[in-house]
């Protein structure tokens, strides 16, 4: 039983690296960190209103856009955020 349970475990454990070395990769290449979509999951479950962004997909890239304004506005002024 132990020489069947081995090798998956080390094939899952690979594929599982894997993953995280591309997540790494795609985050250095695009500097956008992960995200989820707004509500998707919510409004499967029955909820109509998103917690999180009230409804509005434009406000999630707002956000992203005045952090990432106000992270240049502090490399101007030679502080790290």
């Amino acid at each position: 039983m132990l020489s069947q349970l081995l090798p998956m475990l080390a094939i899952t454990f690979t594929v599982f690296m894997l993953f995280f070395i591309f997540m790494g990769i795609g985050y250095m290449v695009s500097k956008k960190p992960l995200r989820g979509s707004c509500g998707g999951v919510v409004k499967l479950m029955g909820n109509e209103k998103c917690s999180y962004c009230g409804d509005d997909p434009n406000k999630c890239d707002s956000l992203i856009a005045e952090q990432q304004e106000n992270a240049l506005k502090a490399a101007q002024l030679g502080k790290s955020v």
